[in-house]
């Protein structure tokens, strides 16, 4: 009896050891995550380019000479918290003027003079873009009213002349909110040609430790909660996956290997398709769409590359994964072994796929210009993300196929709707504002938009980007695990 407790107490001793280690692992992995977001994020963490930037338009008139009396005003909602840079554009009309403009930038709702500035007229170009002089902390507050007002001393004849857009309304319909172009106290329908870029705060840099202790402790408490099923004799998920890669993790990597081979298997150029294909569909895609959005897009071909790469990962990880129990009917009936194995081993081997599709990604960004930053630390998370998002998806569509085996040409229908929902060859901006917010419910978007964050802008996803993108991916893989667990067990009489 005194050894059977030694020896149980020896068991249960070891039992909360092993516990406690994987609990330290799996705490210092979030705390990781924290801190590679923290460095490859750097001030971005803190203060962000706005969405609410006015990018420069094109003229159709102009009000005329402002001569000496003449006052022209632009009114508009601001959008940002800091400006760093806002201009005007101003002609000469190539003539030789004499005199001074006189710039005013103000908040008029909280009553303050943002800058103000005295220009030479002579020194004005035809068509181009005047920049004010502002300081180096120039706040406002968003919502808040902001007036440009231009004057001049300059005699008739000799006057600039200030360029506008008939019609013209803000694409960010926040900005346009009372919006109102005024010459001599008088509307006019349009907008001053003007150019007004800035930044906004960030809520997550201020409370950044609280983040990480808010996620430490819900970690920590889901993750007691499934030891305590273990001590209690339950079963748990979590630990039963640990199990299952320990017991079916050679199998595991034998079903990628076999089914990545098998995808290339009598083909000409092999694995040579994962690099072509990308670029093929980037190819054509670009030769129909370019001539449309190019002048809206900065770096298109990179643009559009990103998008494709991270679409065609998702709509292949789908396609295999919707076959993955039909597929194996002879391997169900006969060998046990966890059935989402198989949706999950055929995802895991085209992110093989994937990983590869990156290199002409990679060499596209870099003969364009684009650089190598430390935001592609996160690169790796954000693309575990949305390998998960896959998998829970495509053991959703797997599940259907196995009972309903039309699903194969109703995912052809709706992963082609969801191409075109998910701004891979646009710009979200030409979608109408009321239409952008059913956009934003489509998880992709996220993901799309968090690579081109990293390869485009040299900067780590935006908090609210990468909380959705663990999010999107969480929740889908519960939904998927909760639905092809429910149904597994009659798969055998269906296949």
């Amino acid at each position: 009896m005194h050894m059977n407790r030694e020896s149980l107490c020896s068991t249960e001793n070891g039992q909360a050891k092993y516990f406690i280690k994987i609990f330290v692992l799996i705490e210092l992995t979030v705390l990781c995550i924290f801190g590679l977001y923290y460095f490859s994020s750097g001030d971005g963490l803190y203060i962000r380019d706005s969405d609410g930037n006015i990018d420069e338009f094109y003229a159709t008139g102009d009000v005329g000479e402002l001569a000496e009396g003449t006052v022209v005003e632009q009114i508009y909602t601001s959008q940002m918290d800091c400006i760093t840079e806002a201009g005007v554009l101003v002609s000469d009309y190539g003539k030789e003027l004499e005199g001074n403009l006189y710039v005013c930038f103000e908040d008029i709702t909280a009553g303050k003079l943002l800058a103000e500035g005295r220009y030479p007229a002579r020194d004005l170009g035809e068509g181009r873009y005047l920049y004010l002089n502002l300081p180096e902390r120039c706040e406002v507050l968003r919502g808040n009213q902001v007036k440009i007002t231009l004057t001049s001393d300059c005699a008739p004849q000799n006057a600039p002349t200030v360029c506008y857009q008939a019609g013209y309304q803000f694409q960010n319909a926040a900005v346009s909110e009372q919006s109102q172009f005024l010459v001599n106290g008088a509307a006019v329908q349009g907008a001053m040609c003007i150019i007004v870029h800035g930044k906004n705060y960030v809520w997550t840099g201020s409370h950044y430790r609280m983040l990480i202790g808010a996620a430490m402790l819900g970690v920590a408490v889901l993750y007691w909660l499934e030891v305590l099923r273990v001590i209690r004799g339950k079963r748990s998920y979590c630990f039963g996956l640990v199990h299952v890669l320990k017991k079916y993790g050679f199998l595991i990597q034998q079903m990628i290997e076999r089914n990545f081979k098998t995808r290339y298997k009598r083909s000409v150029l092999g694995v040579f398709w994962s690099f072509l294909n990308p670029l093929l569909l980037m190819s054509v895609q670009y030769i129909v769409f370019s001539t449309i959005f190019r002048s809206n897009i900065d770096n298109y071909p990179v643009y559009l590359l990103s998008g494709v790469v991270v679409f065609n990962f998702f709509n292949e990880g789908v396609g295999q994964a919707l076959h993955s129990i039909v597929g194996n009917a002879s391997l169900i009936t006969k060998v046990y072994i966890p059935k989402y194995i198989y949706p999950v081993t055929r995802v895991l081997s085209s992110g093989i796929n994937l990983l590869m599709s990156l290199i002409p990604l990679m060499i596209a960004a870099l003969i364009t210009g684009e650089k190598l930053s430390k935001a592609y630390l996160m690169l790796p998370y954000v693309l575990i993300c949305l390998v998960i998002f896959t998998i829970g998806f495509g053991m959703i569509m797997g599940t259907a196929m196995t009972f309903f085996r039309d699903m194969q040409f109703l995912w052809g229908v709706m992963s082609t709707l969801w191409t075109y929902v998910t701004p891979l060859f646009y710009p979200l901006s030409i979608v109408p504002e009321p239409a952008q917010t059913v956009f934003h419910y489509n998880p992709m978007l996220y993901f799309v938009k968090a690579v081109r964050s990293i390869v485009m802008e040299q900067a780590a996803p935006r908090p609210i980007e990468l909380a959705m993108c663990s999010a999107s991916a969480a929740v889908m893989l519960l939904a998927g695990g909760f639905i092809f667990k429910r149904n597994q067990d009659k798969f055998v009489f269906y296949i």
